[in-house]
């Protein structure tokens, strides 16, 4: 049986997107996180002229942050391009027809 999306509900788009949103900046948030932490950690030793007037343990507090900021940045612009891209689809599926399904019952 085919069917035919002809619009999306705008909510419920920015909702999931706002989620995938926070899931994928908590991963790079942990990713950056680890990042700067081993930065913290061996930068010190081997480039001791760049770090002589960073204070110690800066990179794990960098890491920490980028784990608060990074989950609420990528689910707000995740919400917002929910909204954008949903919007120009119920638009333009009104004038060329919307995404044909095919589903078995």
């Amino acid at each position: 049986m085919k069917k035919e999306i002809l619009s999306f509900e705008i909510g419920s788009v920015i909702k999931i997107f706002f989620f995938m949103g926070l899931i994928l900046g908590l991963i790079l948030g942990i990713l950056f996180a680890i990042t700067y932490s081993i930065v913290g950690i061996f930068g010190p030793n081997m480039y001791p002229d760049v770090f002589q007037n960073v204070p110690r343990n800066t990179g794990a507090l960098v890491g920490l942050i980028g784990i608060i900021v990074f989950p609420l940045v990528y689910a707000i612009l995740g919400a917002i391009f929910g909204l954008i891209l949903t919007g120009f689809y119920n638009i333009v599926s009104r004038a060329v027809g919307g995404i044909k399904i095919d589903i078995k019952e």
